[in-house]
């Protein structure tokens, strides 16, 4: 009894101590340790208080010191079998979710920041705009914010067991926003582990461009790390990957050919576009088959509560929308039409002598058939059609299609699962116009795919997402119905996954995200397979069927060490099942063949390291990044590939390895109305494949060692504004010739090796001036928009590629093409 006694008084027990500005958790173990008290806690709940103590206490009670220390904190202490024990007092749990809609169009806004200000603790809205957040009970303040839109701080009594919450939020009105990808916002505890950056496209907009055509993918190539090797193409290289390794969606369906009239814009109607995000560091655990980037696309989903027209007219394309509820704040849809302006492209074309054109369509519709469900249906349909004198004719389009059902089982669990179709399909027509008849060859793709996301939102500290995949695949690697032509064997696949990953908070300034992938994929051939011998050639098979089973883990790990400053590391495995094999010196060839991994193609994979810093520098923001890929399994065409009429076309290509490393820069800062962003790249990619250049190590045809990006812009007043942007990136490697023999009195190139020649640097400098006026008609807004731009303002001759030709009893001519100098943009466009 006496021990008891004894451990009863402890909190009566007077002693002296300092606390020399230290953490609650050190000020407790001092306690302990100096003391000897019998105190008991989670080290976890106590690290959750970010309470500094500065104190000196003289012969006080236990007791009285204790309450000093927990005070403002949300804990207690209570005497327990002579225990001291802290904790937070029994509460019950409430949660809170909803979705933040945009108020006068009732449009999900995706990646608002819902944020309890009282816990310091928040999450983003996910891709359908919802959200889910779990606390104690009790009256919270919530702010929600988003890029472009009037900050909402709403208060709260959070009562057990949930509360709904639609938070509707007004757009800001004439004020220009930062011209720049946005990282996704530090005060959501969970959600800034998404490894995506969102672009915002209403200030995207004010940038310059080609004609004065708005585009997504050429206001992505402005970006730092985003390399684009010639002028007017829609490839993409991000960070040591090749133009096939992104993953490019629309309302989740896959773009096989993302451009229009070869690159100069893209199959993305800016009229019809919600939002994007691009994930080029760790590829959360959702998303598979590629292994560089993922460009996720979302169009609108139309106005639910008024009628709105919309649309415009460039030098390149004419554009009319429509959007409106079909029954007021309960569904409504998107209709939106483009064409190109074909007569307008002739003179920058000329060159060619083609005459491009095309078209597409977007549509898209949702039904709210519940507060807890909500159907959509989106589709896409466009076509390209490029003609010239010498019989020339290609076509080429995708479509796609998405049937997505969202369901909210519970206040914590949110899925969404998707009927997916997608399709592209690729004519190439030789002699069109020919009496003799055509030459036409067919290549394409075609998917059907399943897959189903589920959220589930444990409590602030803990978020597990999971889901499966299942796509159906459909090559079509070449074929023709001309007799004269052999054709590639059609083949069938199917690509299935399942996936979890968990975002847990460790502690306030320590996060992580760890997922897994696991995938597989089975190949089959429409008709007799074959091998490959040590001489590449063809041996065949009765069975040309090939399956591969992959795990893929993902990892970010993020240190803050100060509220605005962040630390992050991020690895991922990633692997990918298809392969595009096209020979396409230009930038300028649409012809595409996709083919499966199979007997003769192992799965294209990538171990992915990147270390990422940003934080506060004078008054701006700076962010520096960090990486290293290393890829299995690189595909190089052999020189004079043949990939038409060539039924063992894998015989064509060469499979090796390859490495990537660089380092990205970039500041960001406003000054008054002056609004900035400078960005610089560094980087190398390297291939190396034994049978090409004696397997010494080469450089791929898309490393540009240095790259430099310059976004500016001035607001002159509400209405006008001018931006510009500059840019400036090392040749990109070409092979050519060091010397010549003759035959048959033409001299005859000798090539050296393999891309250790380059172009001359890439640089331009373009402006664009716009006025935004606003009027009021019967109540209604009016919106226009006015913009005179001039693309590459000091003419500079940027090189396509070069040309080598001789007459006989002449000498070889070797010169270079450009596809346009100085060149103006004009547009125009409205909404009402």
């Amino acid at each position: 009894m006496t021990g008891a006694f004894g451990q009863q008084n402890a909190l009566h027990k007077k002693i002296t101590i300092r606390f020399p500005n230290v953490s609650l958790l050190q000020a407790l173990n001092l306690l302990t340790v100096n003391h000897a008290l019998p105190l008991s806690f989670d080290s976890e709940e106590i690290n959750a208080s970010e309470k500094k103590i500065n104190a000196y206490f003289k012969d006080e009670a236990v007791s009285k010191i204790i309450k000093n220390l927990l005070s403002e904190t949300g804990l207690s202490y209570k005497l327990v079998l002579g225990e001291i024990i802290i904790s937070r007092p029994d509460t019950k749990n409430a949660t809170l979710s909803g979705r933040v809609v945009d108020a006068e169009s009732g449009e999900d806004l995706i990646g608002a920041t819902v944020y309890i200000s009282k816990r310091k603790q928040g999450v983003n809205t996910n891709s359908y705009g919802f959200y889910s957040l779990t606390a104690e009970e009790g009256v919270y303040d919530i702010e929600i914010t988003h890029i472009g839109y009037v900050p909402l701080k709403i208060s709260i009594d959070l009562k057990h067991p949930s509360h709904h919450l639609t938070a509707r939020m007004e757009r800001m009105v004439n004020e220009l926003q930062e011209i720049q990808i946005k990282k996704s916002a530090n005060q959501d505890s969970l959600g800034f582990l998404n490894n995506s950056r969102t672009l915002n496209w209403e200030t995207a907009k004010q940038r310059p461009y080609l004609k004065g055509e708005t585009d997504v993918i050429k206001a992505l190539q402005m970006e730092n790390g985003v390399v684009s090797l010639t002028e007017g193409s829609s490839y993409m290289f991000i960070r040591g990957g090749n133009k096939d390794q992104n993953l490019i969606i629309l309302d989740e369906a896959i773009v096989y050919n993302p451009g229009h009239l070869f690159g100069l814009t893209s199959v993305f109607n800016p009229d019809a576009l919600k939002n994007l995000q691009i994930y080029a560091d760790a590829i959360p655990a959702n998303f598979g088959g590629r292994l560089s980037s993922v460009i996720d696309v979302r169009t609108a989903d139309g106005d639910d509560k008024q009628f709105h027209a919309k649309g415009g007219i460039s030098l390149l394309t004419a554009r009319a929308s429509i959007e409106g509820p079909i029954v007021k704040e309960k569904s409504s849809f998107l209709l939106s039409a483009r064409r190109s302006l074909t007569n307008l492209l002739s003179r920058d074309l000329g060159l060619f002598d083609l005459r491009p054109s095309y078209y597409d369509l977007n549509f898209k519709a949702n039904y709210k058939t519940g507060t807890n469900d909500r159907i959509f249906l989106s589709a896409y349909t466009g076509r390209d059609e490029v003609m010239s004198n010498n019989g020339y004719l290609n076509k080429w389009g995708n479509q796609t299609a998405t049937f997505r059902w969202n369901h909210i089982f519970s206040p914590k669990l949110f899925s969404n699962l998707s009927l997916i179709y997608s399709n592209y399909k690729n004519e190439l027509t030789i002699n069109a116009d020919s009496s003799s008849g055509t030459n036409k060859w067919i290549t394409g793709i075609s998917d059907v795919t399943f897959k189903g996301d589920f959220t589930y939102y444990i409590n602030l500290r803990h978020q597990l997402k999971y889901g499966f995949s299942n796509i159906f695949h459909r090559f079509i690697p070449g074929e023709s119905k001309n007799e004269l032509y052999n054709d590639i064997a059609r083949a069938n696949a199917g690509e299935h996954a399942i996936y979890f990953s968990h975002k847990l908070s460790v502690s306030k300034r320590i996060s992580m995200v760890y997922g897994l992938r696991a995938s597989l994929f089975h190949s089959i051939s429409a008709s007799e397979g074959y091998d490959l011998d040590e001489t590449f050639q063809p041996v065949l098979l009765k069975d040309g069927s090939k399956s591969y089973f992959r795990l893929e883990p993902r990892l970010t790990l993020q240190y803050m060490p100060t509220p605005i400053g962040r630390i992050q590391f991020n690895y991922a495995r990633n692997y990918q099942y298809m392969q595009l094999i096209q020979n396409d010196e230009l930038a300028f060839s649409s012809l595409e063949s996709w083919i499966p991994s199979g007997i003769n193609l192992l799965p294209q994979s990538s171990d992915f390291f990147s270390l990422n810093y940003e934080d506060r520098f004078f008054g701006g923001i700076y962010t520096m990044d960090v990486y290293y890929k290393k890829l299995k399994h690189q595909l190089e065409l052999i020189d004079q590939a043949q990939l038409i009429s060539n039924p063992y076309v894998e015989s064509q290509l060469r499979s090796g390895s390859s490495s990537a490393y660089g380092l990205e820069i970039a500041f960001s800062k406003e000054i008054n109305q002056w609004k900035g962003s400078l960005m610089y790249a560094f980087s190398k990619v390297y291939r190396t494949i034994s049978t090409i250049q004696d397997g010494q190590r080469y450089l791929a045809g898309y490393d540009i060692p240095h790259a430099v990006k310059l976004l500016m812009s001035y607001s002159i007043s509400q209405d006008l504004s001018v931006s510009s942007f500059f840019t400036y990136s090392s040749g990109r490697p070409v092979t050519l010739p060091i010397g010549y023999f003759e035959q048959k009195g033409l001299k005859v190139p000798i090539y050296g090796d393999k891309n250790a020649s380059r172009m001359p640097p890439y640089h331009r400098l373009d402006l664009t001036l716009q006025w935004a006026p606003t009027s009021h008609i019967r109540q209604r807004t009016w919106s226009h928009t006015f913009s005179l731009g001039l693309y590459n303002i000091y003419n500079h001759n940027n090189p396509l590629f070069y040309r080598i030709s001789q007459q006989p009893s002449q000498e070889i001519t070797f010169d270079h093409q450009s596809f346009s100098g100085r060149t103006i943009g004009i547009s125009y466009n409205f909404k009402f």
